[in-house]
This record gives structure tokens, sequence and C-alpha cells, in this order.
């Protein structure tokens, strides 16, 4: 299971190395709520705007992508899992609670497709650095194997999870521009391993 959690968030369930389960849709609005994208919404609420609110598709578009996900539910407060962290706002806890609430409601479903899990890795902003996220999504899942170290996890060791955890769990840096620049190159020399083979034959 990868949490990655940041500005952008999701989550995939991964067996033999193949997706088989995520929490991202059509859009990137889909699945859990971000850092000001909304997550997964009712589509009732949407017509709702539109209809009612006589809101049109641009102001909605707007309000869907940039005003919502953490920094909508915190009232505005920000966008940032940091600052809402330091706020004593009442709207900064309830923004944070709800975006906990939807990763463990994703955990278990994830585990369910799954059938158990042997090992869950947090990566992003919030999944590497926001240690209390980490405790509180991981908490009351020891039914599930995971039980954290509580050391571990304070200070963002790359294993969190305790001597006894059947679930290893861990914090792994993401370097998404090396991966899409691997992944680019891989398909460059693959074309002209093609191109080459094509002339040859030619």
């Amino acid at each position: 299971m990868v949490a990655l959690l940041g500005s952008g968030a999701s989550m995939c369930a991964v067996r033999d190395g193949h997706s088989v389960g995520s929490t991202v849709g059509f859009s990137p609005l889909d699945g859990l709520p971000m850092g000001t994208r909304t997550g997964q919404i009712d589509p009732g609420v949407l017509l709702y705007l539109l209809q009612d609110k006589g809101m049109s598709p641009e102001e909605l578009s707007q309000m869907l992508y940039y005003r919502s996900g953490l920094k909508g539910l915190s009232g505005g407060i920000s966008h940032d899992m940091r600052v809402l962290e330091a706020s004593d706002a009442p709207e900064a806890a309830q923004a944070i609670d709800y975006f906990v609430f939807r990763v463990r409601r994703e955990l278990g479903a994830m585990a369910a497709i799954l059938g158990g899990i042997d090992a869950l890795v947090f990566c992003g902003g919030i999944g590497e650095n926001a240690h209390r996220v980490r405790r509180q999504v991981a908490s009351g899942f020891e039914w599930l194997g995971i039980e954290l170290d509580h050391h571990r996890n304070r200070i963002s060791g790359t294993v969190i999870s305790s001597e006894r955890s059947r679930c290893r769990v861990f914090v792994i840096k993401t370097n998404e521009e090396r991966m899409i620049a691997e992944h680019t190159l891989s398909q460059f020399r693959s074309q002209a391993r093609t191109d080459s083979l094509t002339e040859d034959a030619a």
C-alpha cells in the first residue's frame, strides 16, 4: 500500500508490482482531499451549485481545484499541513481530522482489495514529514497488523513500524522529477531501438 500524502494526495494498492486499486479517478479531483482540491465529492453538490446557486462552470472549476481541500476545510487558513498543525483554530483541527478520516477509510478499503497488507509506505510532503498525521492514520489498525514505533515515527525514520508489527511501515522520500526523467529516457531508448530495427529491415 502506497500513501502519497501532500498537496496532491492519492493511495494505491499494489500486488506483485502492479496497481490493483487507486483513489485517483478521471481527474486529480477524485479520491483524497488535497491542499486545494476537493477529493471525492457527491455529484449532487455540483448540480446544486450550478442549478440553485447559479455558479458558472468556470467558477465551479476554480472552487474545486483552488479553493477546496485543506484550504477550504480550514476556512481559508492554509493548504499547508504545517500551518494547520501549528494553528489553534478549530477549523484547522477540523481540516486535519477530515483528511485523516479519509486516508483511514481508503486504507481500509485498499486492504480489503488486497486481502491484507504486508507493507505501508508513506511518502509526499505530509507523508514524509507529518509524524502526527502518520500516527493518527495508523492508530487502531493493529487488527491489520500495523503498529508504529513511536520514536522512529517522530524522527521520520525509514522504517517506522515496531518490531511486533506484522506489516512493515516505511517513510520514503519521493523524487517525482527523477522518475519522470527515467521513464522518458526509457521511452526514448525503446523508440530508438525500434527505429534502428526498422531501418535494418528496410
